[in-house]
């Protein structure tokens, strides 16, 4: 529907009341150049929805944007300097360029496409400014709540890496300044060139905003205190069958399919999280890291290790060695490589004066936990939160997990006990990975 609107508002009008005063409307002192472009002389003006605007209202553009003149009412042309900025949608653009009367004002215009988004962390901010605790009174929102909504509009954002070993996910995870092996920076900038019209279709912000708003309100307070990722995860799917500019359904059929990709990839958030949470006992870390190097310092050495329970010397413990290597992927091939790797590092460091903290490493930080999660896990019990039995001993584990999950990643009791219980069944059915 066109907008309808006086050109006046651009230019300025005559004050009537002045007439009388000065008696002719002619009379410069009886004009108000108070104008859009009068205003914004030696500065902006910015037009919304401009290709909305009645054909007349846009002559004015025409002069104003190639002479630098506009012509107010009974006035001489005035000059003016300043930059033009008007924004439309695609359609109402297409429309300009199929319109053969309207050549003067395709001809001073400049196209410039401004796509949504297509980097996690900005869409994420974009939802954290009317989602967070300051506004959200009453009810909390469960860690990656908004960044698992983030994720999926900007999934159905990007197109399809033309990488063969690339995935839409990987890609999002590249745009977001995350590092993966054999991609350098210099890849992203070419996977962006690649993909002409990334981030011109796709699923708005003001979709996500309202599924997260819906999720909120059906949440009834008293029963639901938190919203987590799968209630707005679910909001997310069952506005697709209304949405007014997805008509294709293979188009939805591809969202849908995002949202599965997303949700596993919440799965191997929270999982992670969990493993590092019943992991985080430093000092069986340092325990274990302590008894790691010393045994790779052994076999690196090619000498043997003197067991001080038995006082008998003995072969470094491969099987140790390799439990550790194995929780990051380094093969039987490499673990020599690995290993003097290692020693070399801490060589470094003792030549500073600088003593070793596993902290340092990363790689080696990771293994270390996931071996330890490995080593808990079935004392602890974590499977036995799907039942309805737990023990007082179990259950005292279970509320140190818990407040590792407040304290080191954000959740609150609500949260943190329902990750807890999701996790759990997950490693009820079996379905863990150690990545």
């Amino acid at each position: 529907m066109k907008k309808n609107q006086d050109s006046t508002e651009l230019t300025g009008d005559i004050n009537y009341r002045k007439i009388a005063e000065y008696g002719s409307d002619s009379d410069p002192r009886a004009f108000n150049f108070d104008g859009e472009f009068n205003i914004a002389n030696r500065g902006i003006i910015e037009f919304i929805e401009v290709l909305k605007l009645d054909v007349a209202f846009l002559y004015d553009l025409l002069g104003a944007s190639q002479e630098h003149k506009i012509k107010p009412k009974k006035f001489a042309l005035t000059d003016i300097d300043e930059v033009i900025i008007g924004h439309t949608n695609e359609p109402e653009y297409r429309r300009l360029q199929n319109n053969e009367f309207m050549e003067a004002l395709r001809d001073r215009t400049i196209k410039i496409d401004v796509p949504y988004i297509t980097r996690l962390r900005d869409e994420t901010k974009i939802y954290e400014k009317d989602f967070n605790p300051r506004r959200i009174k009453g009810k909390s929102i469960a860690p990656h709540t908004i960044e698992v909504a983030a994720m999926w509009a900007i999934l159905t954002r990007l197109e399809t890496p033309k990488k063969a070993n690339l995935t839409k996910l990987q890609k999002l995870k590249l745009y977001d300044g995350k590092m993966l092996p054999g991609f350098t920076e210099e890849n992203v900038k070419e996977l962006r060139k690649e993909s002409i019209r990334e981030g011109l279709d796709g699923i708005s912000p003001r979709y996500v905003q309202d599924k997260i708003s819906n999720a909120l309100v059906n949440s009834k307070d008293g029963e639901v205190g938190c919203i987590n990722p799968f209630m707005v995860l679910k909001e997310l799917e069952g506005g697709l069958k209304h949405h007014s500019l997805i008509a294709s359904e293979e188009k939805k059929k591809t969202y849908k399919e995002l949202l599965d990709v997303v949700k596993q990839e919440y799965d191997e958030i929270v999982k992670m999280e969990v493993q590092r949470a019943v992991a985080a006992d430093e000092t069986a870390l340092a325990r274990l890291c302590s008894n790691y190097i010393d045994n790779i310092k052994a076999y690196t050495q090619r000498e043997r290790l003197r067991n001080k329970y038995t006082g008998h010397d003995e072969e470094p413990d491969e099987r140790l060695m390799r439990a550790i290597e194995e929780k990051i992927d380094i093969p039987e091939s490499r673990k020599d490589d690995f290993r003097r790797e290692i020693m070399n590092y801490i060589g470094a460091l003792a030549v500073d004066g600088k003593v070793f903290d596993y902290k340092t490493n990363e790689r080696l930080h990771r293994a270390l936990e996931l071996k330890l999660f490995e080593d808990q896990k079935d004392s602890i019990k974590l499977a036995s939160l799907v039942t309805s039995v737990v023990d007082k001993h179990t259950q005292e584990k279970i509320d140190i997990i818990k407040s590792r999950l407040i304290k080191d990643f954000g959740y609150d009791e609500i949260s943190a006990t329902d990750v807890l219980n999701y996790v759990a069944s997950i490693f009820a059915r079996g379905d863990v990975k150690n990545k």
